[in-house]
């Protein structure tokens, strides 16, 4: 066994490993006997905890961190800077704005019209920053500079930004529900939207290790790349169509969760190299651990009350991220 399949198998056995543990923890706290015993079949008064709150619940998380972390490494990798995010292509800003809107207008909309129009949202942000962007890109290639791409995210990404802060002012009694949201939050997520960005989240994790050779040619810089034949055009906007589906999908079930898409990715590297073949695996199982335990963090500290999961994720991400900075800072 490979030292690189060696790391996959233990991140992968941690979060089993994990993923038993959170079934137990919570403000009701399960022994793991009682849990083979409800999977055995034989009944119990925990059956609903486990099945229908903290079981997707706890998928939902696994599912989000997954789709956010492999987004973040796909976007990395097509712009070649390894401080992007998905919120760079205003996927963070445009589901924030649906969001908010759902909240704020007049109708009485169900909770569950939240999720499809953030998506909707957040994918038209995306679109409306790649053809602005596409208008200036090269005329030998058609491939968009990643600079460009990079400044028409920030400028877009500020607008929404500005339209969510005014319409936060006016919300009125709906900012309590907004600012969770905002904050990124698992709670009350269930088997719907687990079942509703499933699909869409395991097949974009799919295409990214499918790419993935591709995306180490990348790497190399465009003259390179052009030159060993690959389609420069073509590679990237598969690259912004996945990484935007990934992350708009999680953003539609958990909200706004920082440093996920920014955070592993590069740990992923530091881990496991940057070989994509084996990167982009190890940020989509890494990605599921770190926001299991954020969550199960989130959700028992001051049980039983919660913590928004986003807080978690910044406390734990941020520190982190300097460490990573300092490190690369000593290897230069």
């Amino acid at each position: 066994m490979s030292k690189k399949v060696f790391i996959l198998s233990s991140l992968l056995l941690s979060l089993i490993l994990f993923f038993m543990f959170s079934l137990t923890a919570g403000s009701v706290n399960i022994p793991l006997a009682e849990i083979f015993r409800i999977l055995s079949g034989e009944d119990s008064n925990v059956r609903k905890i486990l099945l229908d709150i903290r079981m997707p619940r706890i998928l939902n998380a696994m599912l989000v961190g997954a789709s956010l972390s492999c987004s973040g490494i796909v976007m990395q990798s097509m712009l070649r800077n390894n401080l992007a995010e998905p919120g760079l292509l205003g996927i963070s800003a445009g589901a924030g704005l649906g969001a908010i809107l759902v909240f704020i207008l007049p109708l009485t909309l169900p909770f569950y019209f939240i999720m499809p129009v953030s998506f909707l949202f957040a994918v038209s942000s995306t679109l409306i920053i790649f053809y602005a962007a596409k208008g200036l890109n090269s005329k030998y290639s058609g491939y968009i500079s990643s600079n460009k791409i990079i400044l028409m995210g920030i400028a877009v990404s500020a607008l929404l930004s500005s339209v969510n802060g005014f319409l936060l002012l006016v919300s009125g009694s709906s900012i309590t529900q907004i600012l969770y949201w905002l904050n990124g939050g698992l709670s009350g997520r269930g088997w719907n939207e687990f079942s509703s960005g499933i699909f869409l989240a395991s097949s974009g994790i799919t295409v990214s290790i499918l790419i993935s050779k591709d995306l180490n040619i990348l790497n190399l810089g465009e003259e390179l790349s052009l030159s060993l034949g690959l389609n420069l055009k073509r590679i990237q906007k598969v690259c912004i169509v996945i990484s935007s589906l990934l992350a708009a999908t999680a953003v539609s079930i958990a909200g706004i969760i920082s440093f996920v898409g920014l955070v592993v990715p590069n740990l992923s590297r530091l881990i496991i190299g940057n070989d994509h073949r084996y990167s982009v695996v190890c940020s989509a199982i890494l990605g599921a651990l770190f926001l299991l335990i954020s969550d199960t963090i989130a959700r028992t500290i001051i049980a039983p009350s919660e913590l928004p999961v986003g807080i978690v994720t910044s406390f734990i991400g941020a520190p982190v991220f300097i460490w990573l900075i300092l490190k690369k800072k000593k290897n230069l």
